[in-house]
């Protein structure tokens, strides 16, 4: 499962272009928020690490002077504290064009409604609501607003007019790189056979029998084999008819299907 509660959202912009985004759910904003959530953690640490630092230096120096030196520091690390965590989201958010380092990692991004760039404002707004979502604690108030968002908005994603929206190359990226890994298993286990189809049997692949394919290779990270087997042995019956290809003795019907997926996804990927 890639992300579950994703919605598909169709922006039509001034100049009457159709734009189709998908919404990032839950998951995927909570697991990019946890990253910038450590990031903050680290910085608060190296901040309040360097203020008992300068705390000790000004027990030690004994003057008065010192001592009022040290007190300045630490008011003004203080202040930094409050800027750091308040600043954080609104200028990773604007400067990074809509995302924060977790939401980069994660491939998210704030755009306004009508699919364009978050402005400055509509970033400040957004994130001045993070404290209104947060209530009563960890999120509760946003989580809950999200679930009843046909757009998998929160509180401060409405008043803003934001929706975080998922970078589809890289949502790609990631679920071939899982794939893969499923893929690569079959292969150590001796289970991928090697098919030499012939060009006019490629011919008869057609869009539909890809779709099908694929959709039954999304489950081959996360399904049991014998799952597996049973859904896809309808799929392989067909399409060793179609393709003249039939499965030989040896060739297990997921291993017949992933070598299939393999030869001509470089050809209907997108």
């Amino acid at each position: 499962m890639y992300e579950t509660l994703e919605e598909q959202q169709t922006v039509v912009t001034p100049e009457q272009v159709q734009l189709q985004f998908q919404t990032a759910g839950i998951g995927s904003r909570a697991m990019a928020h946890l990253l910038d959530g450590l990031i903050l953690v680290l910085l608060n640490a190296g901040i309040v690490a360097a203020l008992f630092g300068l705390a000790s230096l000004g027990e030690e120096g004994g003057t008065s002077t010192t001592s009022e030196a040290g007190n300045y520091a630490a008011a003004i690390f203080i202040i930094l504290v409050i800027l750091i965590n308040v600043g954080y989201f609104i200028c990773t958010e604007y400067y990074m064009a809509g995302q924060t380092p977790g939401k980069r990692v994660f491939g998210l991004r704030v755009l306004q409604d009508n699919g364009q760039s978050a402005t400055f404002l509509s970033v400040i707004i957004r994130n001045f609501f993070r404290l209104v979502d947060l209530l009563p604690s960890f999120y509760f108030l946003g989580v809950m607003v999200m679930l009843f968002s046909k757009k998998d908005k929160r509180l401060g994603d409405m008043v803003a007019g934001t929706m975080v929206v998922l970078e589809l190359q890289k949502v790609r990226a990631r679920r071939r790189r899982t794939i893969d890994k499923a893929i690569a298993r079959y292969r150590s286990r001796g289970q991928l056979p090697e098919l030499q189809l012939e060009q006019e049997r490629i011919q008869l692949f057609h869009e539909k029998d890809w779709l099908m394919l694929s959709t039954w290779i999304d489950s081959l990270p996360t399904m049991h084999d014998a799952r597996l087997y049973e859904l896809g042995k309808p799929i392989a019956e067909y399409l060793a008819a179609k393709l003249q290809y039939p499965l030989e003795p040896t060739m297990s019907t997921q291993g017949y299907l992933i070598a299939l997926y393999v030869r001509f996804r470089e050809d209907w990927e997108l």
